[in-house]
């Protein structure tokens, strides 16, 4: 049976899988489960439930509630959005999904999420999950910091942004103009809000440029590895320039064949400027 990218139809209750690890809230509401139910009875049209079919199985993405208020009411079908994708696709929809539906995540429901993002996913950015999470980047930052303390996952040292560039893990720092207690009061409020600011790498807007420029920085200080410098599209002669002398100053005025091998490196140089003339 082939399946197109999108389509809406009606599907059998025992056709789809709710036991697959991709409900991503802590708990389901029996609250709302029964809410739902006997809106159901009472004729109310629901939006259909998300799910991705793979050819053999269909993932349950995004829906929950409402398939388990169908059930409660002995029902047999449900009207479903049908995509094309496996588990792993339900998975990356339904971590943001339930952010903007009409049951608000908690706090833990916005914590567990980026947990089981960080579990799947270790080696992709902050920003990058928090973007695919709809949760902040200040969250993100610290379960990644509590599970590796843990052991739970292993520390990255380069991870793949958004850009589908790989940058030193290092340059994903606390963000500037941001205190931890801003990042815990953005996550204080019960609803699903995603807030996207200029100073936020979960923003989409000059993330990269803020990434790339935190990066630069960095590395002219000498705070992380300087071969990472061509990784950068934005890096200048000017930050080879600054990286290069912030090494040669850590050099001792003692050190042997010191002489030589700044005499090298006017060499190289004066070769390198004639070049250009």
């Amino acid at each position: 049976m082939t399946t197109p990218d999108k389509r809406t139809q009606s599907l059998s209750l025992d056709l789809i899988d709710i036991s697959g690890g991709t409900q991503t809230r802590v708990a389901t509401n029996d609250d709302a489960i029964a809410s739902y139910a006997d809106e159901m009875l009472r004729g109310a049209q629901f939006p259909p439930i998300i799910v991705f079919y793979d050819g053999s199985v269909y993932w349950l993405a995004d829906g929950f509630h409402r398939y388990l208020a169908v059930k409660r009411n002995e029902g047999s079908e449900i009207a479903a959005e049908v995509h094309a994708g496996g588990r792993t696709d339900a998975l990356r929809h339904a971590l943001g999904a339930n952010a903007t539906n009409g049951l608000y995540r908690t706090n833990a429901d916005k914590r567990h999420v980026a947990e089981i993002a960080l579990r799947a996913w270790p080696d992709l950015s902050n920003a990058f999950l928090a973007e695919l999470c709809k949760v902040s980047g200040e969250l993100v930052r610290n379960v990644r910091a509590d599970l590796t303390s843990t052991g739970i996952i292993q520390k990255a040292e380069i991870v793949t942004g958004r850009d589908g560039k790989e940058y030193p893990a290092a340059i994903e720092r606390q963000p500037r103009g941001k205190s931890e207690a801003s990042a815990s009061d953005s996550e204080s409020g019960g609803g699903g809000g995603f807030t996207k600011g200029k100073g936020d790498p979960g923003a989409t807007g000059g993330s990269v440029n803020e990434l790339e420029a935190e990066a630069r920085s960095m590395i002219r200080k000498g705070e992380t590895n300087p071969f990472e410098l061509p990784r950068l599209m934005s890096a200048t002669g000017h930050d080879y320039a600054a990286t290069v002398v912030a090494l040669l100053g850590t050099m001792k005025a003692d050190l042997k064949d010191r002489t030589d091998g700044l005499l090298r490196i006017k060499r190289w140089v004066d070769q390198e400027l004639g070049e250009a003339n």
